[in-house]
């Protein structure tokens, strides 16, 4: 590995390129079309998958009636209702229940996160 200095200004081209997640090594293979390296280590993967876009627009939120909702644009949608906070078992089938609905809807990586961030925003985890 190389240490190089480049000017704000080349960092702000390389900065435009980018993609969420990229470092500026990752933009500058892209744009040279050199093979991809090892899997930047920061970039989590949700099991084999690689890391991908969002097909269709989701959205995950827990109601204030205690359900958690997911819809994807275009109609599919489906909800559970939440145990209490304190059933921890409820909490992973209605999270396992969940990511599977997302994931056979084409959810991205970042939405299946979304999907659990929903719950533990509404301090629905399983830790604790």
């Amino acid at each position: 590995m190389r240490t190089i200095r480049i000017s704000e200004e080349v960092w702000n081209e390389i900065a435009k390129k980018g993609k969420f997640g990229e470092t500026p090594n990752d933009v500058l293979r892209r744009i040279f079309n050199l093979t991809s390296e090892v899997a930047n280590p920061n970039v989590l993967f949700h099991k084999n998958r690689p890391l991908d876009r969002a097909k269709r627009r989701m959205s995950a939120r827990v109601t204030d009636d205690g359900y958690l909702m997911i819809s994807f644009l275009g109609g599919q949608s489906n909800k559970w209702k939440l145990p209490s906070k304190s059933d921890k078992d409820g909490i992973r089938k209605v999270k396992k229940l969940a990511v599977e609905f997302a994931e056979k809807n084409e959810a991205s990586t970042g939405q299946v996160n979304a999907v659990i961030k929903a719950m533990t925003d509404a301090e629905y985890w399983t830790t604790k």
